[in-house]
């Protein structure tokens, strides 16, 4: 169905860096549940999503001496959203449906593998899609990747050849001309590797809503053997908030790989919207009939072993300002408590009881906030703003591309603090009749996000959700995706390119460096012949989608490098 292509490059470097390096990289279970060092296995540091590095070569005394290491040019043609893995000596990174392996000492590429999208793809969103990866994972000698029509391609992580591929089981989203149905599920997503277990997010929202998934596949060959639905089915509870046949085209797809427990055997994610964004549907969501559409704007706990979903917690009933919520669940341990941290677009951030998916609280982190007053005891929004009938326009705070949306946060087990990429603005937003074209139903709203936003980069008490300090750009855009260190580091980089190290517990700026291009992924941190390197992928349009003309930047991405 689909081509592809290796490339190696045999330059000296190149060749001097796989003679003196072992030809297997032989991650094994033990590397993979360890925390972030020496090493970055997890698309998020560790399974705990935590973004947490345990390096202290790099610290609040020496950061300001950093400087550029290398530069490495990805290319790119979109949102450069993946963060990079490290694994003995090679930094892994997808973009546009190709893997780069490139030697972290030097910044030469090792090999390159591409993959060719089927001819008919194609449908709703599907070229905004395209590309995007948010990584890549590893076990034993393989690199994982997932291509955007869900194949999962297992590459032999030194050379960068075929292991296996396995094409998902579930259809892929089609051009309209080439297809009556053109719903499809698409990965953009990166995959998990937990024991035993690649976890696969499968995600068909905004293509059309076939109902989300979290998919276990066999390492060795990518046979499936589970599926987690999202949406309660038949028998399960919250089925009865789906009237109809509603779930079946409900949404609620994964997003970003999500958080692991190995005590509790759980792996944690966040959810997308409810389909179609309109709620006067056939899902009679709020402002309609107010049926809660559970699964959907949630947190879903899910049994490794078996597939089964635990617990399913919904932090927008019946959700009519696509205030899906799929950003990775953080795990910590509070008051003796394994505890859910996530900060998301709704402008608070939840606290659950891991185990039992027990709401806690939700202290708000946003500046305004408008959809609602806050959260009742029991989990639900205190709605604030009247849903309105088709055809009016409201303005709600924050706006859909969050307080917090794709880039991730980080948490600081020795500050006790959890750290925010937010996008202080307002949407103006109308519900429309839903059209339909090649089966798949539009989303049934528009929006419009307005001038005059701003970035801000905030540190908040995990305890309380207090802010402690905040780091403000007057430009429209998100903060990039958090790091923080042991060496009490907080490391971002802003929509307009400026890598920021900052001290995590003051928000003293420490370093910047502006690499004029876009950060919508979160930096790495790794240790190369014993010292500490930090890299940031970049590229892309800071505005999701729009570059505003206060804050033009190149799109081509990048991979850059730090060190002392």
């Amino acid at each position: 169905m689909s081509a592809t292509r290796i490339t190696s490059l045999l330059a000296a470097a190149s060749l001097l860096f796989l003679a003196a390096t072992p030809a297997q990289a032989n991650v094994s279970e033990a590397d993979l549940a360890r925390p972030a060092g020496g090493e970055w296995l997890h698309i998020n540091g560790s399974y705990d999503a935590n973004r947490f590095s345990t390096l202290t070569h790099l610290t609040t005394d020496n950061a300001g001496d950093l400087g550029v290491k290398w530069i490495y040019s990805v290319g790119g043609e979109t949102d450069m959203q993946a963060s990079p893995l490290y694994s003995d000596g090679l930094l892994y990174l997808p973009q546009d449906n190709m893997v780069h392996a490139v030697e972290a000492r030097s910044g030469n590429r090792v090999w390159k593998y591409e993959w060719e999208l089927p001819e008919d793809w194609g449908g709703q969103f599907v070229p905004f899609f395209t590309g995007k990866h948010k990584g890549v994972g590893i076990h034993g000698d393989n690199i994982y990747f997932i291509t955007n029509e869900c194949t999962i391609v297992a590459l032999n992580a030194k050379s960068g050849e075929e292991v296996f591929t396995h094409k998902i089981d579930r259809p892929y989203p089609k051009d309209f001309e080439a297809a009556d149905d053109s719903n499809g599920y698409f990965c953009t997503s990166g995959p998990m590797v937990v024991p035993g277990v690649l976890i696969v997010p499968m995600n068909a929202t905004d293509t059309g809503g076939l109902q989300g998934y979290v998919h276990g596949h066999d390492l060795e060959t990518g046979e499936q053997l589970w599926a987690a639905n999202m949406i309660p089915g038949p028998g399960e509870p919250g089925a009865d908030t789906w009237p109809g046949d509603s779930r079946e085209y409900g949404g609620a797809g994964p997003w970003i790989v999500g958080s692991y427990d190995p005590e509790l055997n759980l792996y944690f994610t966040g959810t997308a919207n409810a389909y179609p964004w309109n709620p006067y549907t056939e899902r009679d969501g709020a402002g309609a009939g107010n049926m809660r559409n559970e699964g959907a704007a949630a947190i879903v706990a899910v049994d490794v072993s078996t597939g089964e979903v635990k617990w399913r917690y919904t932090a927008v009933p019946g959700d009519p300002w696509d205030y899906d919520v799929p950003q990775a669940p953080m795990l910590t341990t509070i008051d003796g408590v394994r505890t859910i941290v996530q900060p998301n677009k709704t402008g608070f951030t939840h606290y659950l009881e891991a185990a039992t998916g027990k709401f806690l609280q939700a202290p708000a982190h946003a500046d305004r906030i408008n959809w609602a007053k806050g959260y009742d005891a029991g989990g639900n929004p205190i709605w604030d703003a009247a849903i309105p009938p088709e055809g009016e326009t409201v303005e709600i705070w924050p706006s859909l591309l969050g307080s917090v949306n794709l880039s991730p946060s980080a948490l600081n087990p020795n500050t006790g603090m959890v750290y925010l990429p937010r996008r202080e603005n307002f949407m103006s937003y109308v519900l429309e009749k839903v059209q339909v074209t090649s089966n798949v139903q539009n989303l049934g709203a528009t929006f419009e996000i307005m001038a005059g936003g701003s970035q801000v980069a905030s540190a908040h008490d995990i305890r309380t959700g207090a802010e402690a300090w905040r780091i403000t750009e007057s430009r429209d855009g998100d903060a990039g995706g958090m790091l923080t260190t042991a060496g009490n580091l907080t490391i971002f980089a802003t929509q307009g390119g400026v890598v920021t190290v900052a001290n995590a517990t003051t928000g003293e700026v420490i370093y910047t460096f502006n690499t004029n291009s876009t950060s919508h992924s979160g930096a790495i941190t790794y240790l190369v012949d014993g010292q500490q390197y930090i890299t940031f992928a970049l590229g892309g349009l800071p505005q999701f989608g729009s570059a505003p003309d206060d804050n033009p930047v190149n799109h081509s991405s990048i991979m850059v490098t730090f060190g002392l």
